[in-house]
């Protein structure tokens, strides 16, 4: 059987494809001695026009390989590849990939096996057939039985029609002879292994930063260049491009991909709406499934990767009796209301205890620690201790958080503040409920004067042009993925930050922009909620940075709630309002979550923050935050 391999790219891109120029010490026993040939399809940029280059004869040390590698047009996000095939005429008519429009697209197909020699009688195209071979190829035979049948029933796109019926007529296919099968219609890549999976097919999702240049097996190698870098796509090939985790596709099975991401599975082992694979156990005997190494591995139930990242767990301190001398206090009284089955209360322990070497004799400090108080949060109590004395102004700002500013002129060596919380939090709807419009569109249409409200959640951060554009092409693969749905692209944005970019401390500033964050796929809740709010602003959604608490949940082998204050984003959609989204989870905000204070960015919302006029030199902070249910 000949060698096959398909990319599916989330952005266009540019990969180096070239043949070995030597044949294998072993070659596969099923492998002819004069096999050769190769063939590519594409569709340049992001166009529904395909294009395909084949040569039947060429054995990989010719010219026209080389051309590939500077050629700028071979750029693309899906591209189906065929190698050293076995045709007995050689001949462009009988080479693969073979192209074929219809519905306004092009359509490119590359099959490897050989079906019976009944293959036409068994597979009829019928007295008429709108879509006709120009070979002689069992391939191309298969590739106008299945556009007709598209045609048949009226499904202008792989996406139009049932993903269930596309595997019956593949099996139904697989009936006549040995299939494995790629297929795209320039916006999705369907990728099928024969059901005696003797020649399987391997894929594996390569996430950036790539840890390969190159990759490469006994046919071909494959280099994404460096500025293609932090581009993720997925890789299906007759064998493995490297040496790390490939999986090995299960017999019968189909997986339907699109922009870098598995979008459906026939056997149900990709689970789309978590993102990552699932593996659903089945007895031995059943004979199924095969063994596979999933790519990347999964987290076990419970463990850091699948919570909320924490770090050593803190303890809430007692407040000894006489030793703090707390200089400013205020307090609110809990609320007549209690004990509805629809509410659930947390109570929040912050503090914030800052040191000097040397005294502070000149200093003013914000504070935005008190939670918000709206018709889904309410405020039942809540106590702020400031252990220094000082000039106070209490004020709403402009972004709605109540605010606490604090010039202090007698020296200190310790600043101290301390808040305890009592919130109720109410249920949260589903988004399909908060947000009525299923079928609203990107890109969104706002009435001037709504323009002009929403004009400080819309300016994307200040980065060069060119780090923007790679941002917005990446947001632009979600709208694709998603046929511009504004809910399922959202949704896909958040589970894609979680599943994709790793929870690292320490490895960023609060100067790491978001385009750093897309490049190194590291970082904190505050990048995290920095990049999805600029992939938002950039497609014309109003975003804004969140800052407050969470309840991770904890669990025995978990106690630990929270050790610091927790950043998100909020969305502006149409007909439902402000949406928080939690990608540093990968999950809506709902019940686990405590507002406190919003903004543009991290420094209209930080809860402590201050400017030091006259000494201070060697400061140290030390933060402890708790979080618990109150049942």
């Amino acid at each position: 059987m000949s060698d096959l391999l398909a990319l599916c790219f989330d952005s266009v891109t540019e990969p180096v494809i070239s043949l070995n120029r030597s044949r294998p010490a072993e070659p596969d026993p099923g492998q002819m001695e004069n096999a050769r040939g190769w063939g590519f399809g594409w569709y340049p940029g992001e166009e529904l026009a395909g294009q395909v280059l084949k040569d039947p004869e060429a054995t990989g040390e010719d010219k026209t390989m080389d051309v590939l590698r500077d050629w700028n047009r071979f750029g693309s996000t899906i591209f189906i590849c065929h190698f050293r095939g076995q045709a007995q005429h050689r001949a462009q008519s009988d080479a693969q990939p073979f192209l074929h429009h219809y519905s306004g697209r092009s359509w490119i197909i590359a099959h490897s096996g050989t079906l019976r020699d009944d293959w036409r009688s068994a597979l009829p195209l019928g007295d008429k057939p709108s879509f006709e071979p120009v070979g002689r190829t069992d391939t191309e035979h298969i590739f106008c039985w299945l556009l007709n049948r598209f045609q048949r029933e009226e499904a202008r796109s792989l996406g139009g029609y049932q993903w269930e019926r596309l595997t019956k007529d593949l099996r139904m296919l697989n009936e006549s002879g040995p299939l494995n099968l790629m297929l795209s219609d320039g916006q999705s890549l369907a990728v099928y292994q024969c059901r005696e999976a003797q020649h399987p097919i391997y894929w594996s999702r390569r996430i950036p930063p790539h840890g390969h240049a190159t990759l490469a097996n006994s046919v071909l190698s494959l280099t994404i260049e460096q500025h293609q870098a932090h581009h993720t796509y997925l890789a299906f090939a007759t064998e493995p491009l490297s040496d790390d985790s490939w999986v090995q596709m299960s017999p019968g099975q189909l997986l339907i991909t699109r922009r870098g991401k598995i979008i459906w599975d026939s056997l149900g082992v990709w689970d789309q709406q978590e993102g990552l694979s699932q593996l659903k156990l089945q007895s031995a005997a059943s004979g199924e499934f095969d063994k596979v190494e999933l790519y990347p591995p999964l987290a076990a139930p419970g463990s850091e990767t699948e919570q909320a990242p924490s770090a050593a767990q803190s303890a809430t301190p007692e407040k000894p009796a006489g030793k703090e001398d707390w200089r400013l206090h205020w307090r609110i009284g809990p609320s007549a209301q209690s004990g509805d089955e629809e509410y659930r209360f947390l109570r929040i322990f912050h503090e914030s205890r800052y040191r000097y070497d040397n005294p502070v004799r000149a200093s003013h400090h914000i504070l935005r620690l008190q939670p918000l108080q709206d018709g889904q949060q309410s405020l039942e109590e809540f106590d702020l201790r400031i252990n220094v004395d000082g000039k106070v102004h209490r004020f709403e700002d402009v972004f709605g958080n109540q605010t606490i500013e604090l010039d202090v002129t007698r020296p200190f060596t310790e600043f101290l503040v301390r808040s305890e919380s009592r919130v109720r939090l109410g249920r949260t709807f589903p988004l399909e409920e908060r947000a009525p419009h299923r079928r609203e569109q990107i890109p969104l249409v706002w009435m001037p004067w709504q323009r002009q409200m929403m004009l400080a959640y819309l300016l994307p951060t200040e980065l060069p042009e060119s780090h923007l554009t790679e941002i917005f092409d990446f947001s632009m693969s979600f709208v694709e993925r998603n046929d511009y749905n504004l809910r399922d692209l959202l949704l896909d944005m958040n589970r894609t930050i979680f599943h994709d970019f790793e929870y690292v401390p320490g490895v960023t500033t609060l100067e790491t922009t978001p385009y750093d964050v897309l490049i190194r796929r590291k970082g904190v809740c505050q990048d995290f909620a920095n990049l999805l709010i600029c992939m938002a602003r950039l497609l014309s959604i109003p975003a804004r940075y969140r800052v407050g608490y969470i309840d991770t949940l904890a669990t025995s082998d978990n106690q630990v709630q929270s050790e610091s204050s927790h950043a998100w984003a909020e969305l502006y959609l149409p007909g439902a309002g402000w949406v928080g989204f939690d990608p540093t989870n990968g999950k809506l905000v709902k019940q686990e979550h405590v507002r406190v204070a919003c903004g543009r960015n991290y420094r209209d919302a930080t809860p402590t923050m201050g400017t030091l006029y006259k000494g201070g030199a060697g400061e140290t902070l030390e933060v402890t935050v708790k979080v618990e249910p109150e049942t």
